[in-house]
């Protein structure tokens, strides 16, 4: 019967999705065409000095991904300014880029909405980069309201609201990796292939933080240990962490919990209870986490940004993920880890598309392997 009634209320949300954004769009969905100049550099050709991206979606592992467009464009064009909509924690990841050139701090008031748009129009960026799979209505206001010269986005051929658009089976397909995509939005704006790096960035200006915290480590090797995903279904027990801590009790391994906000608290009986187990007792945004990784030898985590972090820093990392994630049951592919050496473990999948994911259901067995063929690999 429950899940009777999620069913019901999934099918009226969708339908009332339809709705708005049926009416959004034909509010908004309106542009005066500027002429492109067709040739083999879309950047150079129509004479692009200035390029907004917008990741309004706050999600931090998208944002670090993103930064290898930020740099690639730099790299080829240092005197293109970049300017990025982001919100939340998505902006510590980027605050201290030397590739983004400003950043614009999004509310989803629409009120709010309005106000950064007419401010961003006062700049009148060239070029507006769009990476949306599905627009909602207030988006579609933001892009409308920047008045940017030329508006580029995903699946956007029907839209007069977009004057170009990257297109999914035609210049990417939605089962490669994600760096892909954001590859194909570089060769669209004219960078060559073949000169593009596909590696992410994170800046930290302050990599003291953590010293005396790292010095009172006794093992020779240290382990980030991320118990958290985006959801309660997606984090692992504290069964699941005591598994995995008992198994590298005696591998020389320090392992250092990472936590947000006030979960430190429900970690700290760990720390009492294992001599290989750290808490640093001061986490206070992602970059504090960032540079932990940064500080360490190996990862294991549920599927989020953590992942992301880590494969920045090309860290050796063993991520858990659902095994048919996203809307085309590909995101262990899409958003798999980009170290040199990474193993994707999966859990269970769940028994109807109204359950939930438990990311605990994967094999232990499969993780105390995938842990010592980690481990050796890096010896």
């Amino acid at each position: 019967m429950k899940n009777f009634f999620k069913k019901i209320n999934r099918i009226f949300q969708d339908y009332m999705r339809e709705k708005r954004l049926k009416i959004g769009k034909a509010i908004w969905d309106k542009k005066e065409k500027t002429n492109i100049i067709k040739g083999d550099n879309f950047i150079e050709d129509n004479n692009i000095k200035s390029i907004l991206f917008l990741r309004y979606d706050g999600k931090i592992g998208d944002m670090i991904v993103n930064s290898l467009m930020f740099r690639e464009i730099k790299k080829v064009y240092p005197d293109i300014k970049i300017g990025l909509v982001a919100r939340g924690a998505a902006i510590d990841i980027v605050k201290d880029n030397p590739n983004v050139d400003e950043i614009y701090e999004y509310h989803k008031d629409r009120k709010k909405i309005k106000e950064l748009a007419l401010k961003i129009k006062e700049e009148k960026y060239d070029l507006l980069i769009d990476f949306s799979e599905m627009l909602r209505v207030n988006q579609m206001m933001l892009i409308n309201l920047c008045g940017a010269r030329f508006n580029l986005g995903l699946d956007r051929n029907n839209w007069s609201l977009f004057d170009l658009s990257v297109e999914s089976d035609k210049d990417f397909k939605w089962s490669e990796h994600i760096t892909k995509r954001y590859l194909a939005y570089l060769l669209k704006l004219g960078l060559k292939k073949e000169e593009v790096d596909l590696s992410y960035d994170i800046y930290i200006k302050d990599n003291s933080k953590y010293t005396e915290f790292l010095n009172k480590i006794k093992e020779s090797k240290r382990l980030v240990l991320n118990p958290y995903g985006a959801s309660k279904h997606k984090s692992f027990s504290i069964d699941t962490l005591e598994n995995i801590i008992t198994f590298l009790k005696d591998k020389d391994i320090a392992i250092i919990l990472v936590y947000f906000g006030d979960k430190f608290k429900e970690l700290e009986t760990l720390e009492k209870k294992y001599t290989n187990v750290y808490i640093p007792k001061s986490i206070t945004n992602i970059l504090d986490t960032a540079l932990l990784i940064k500080e360490s030898d190996f990862v294991i985590s549920p599927d989020t940004s953590i992942v992301h972090i880590a494969s920045t820093f090309n860290k050796n990392i063993i991520a858990v993920y659902p095994p048919k994630g996203g809307k085309f049951g590909v995101d262990h592919l899409v958003w798999a880890p980009n170290s040199n050496y990474t193993k994707v473990i999966f859990c269970k999948d769940k028994s109807s598309s109204y359950d939930e994911i438990d990311i605990n259901t994967f094999e232990l067995e499969e993780m105390e392997v995938e842990i010592l063929k980690m481990i050796n690999n890096s010896n």
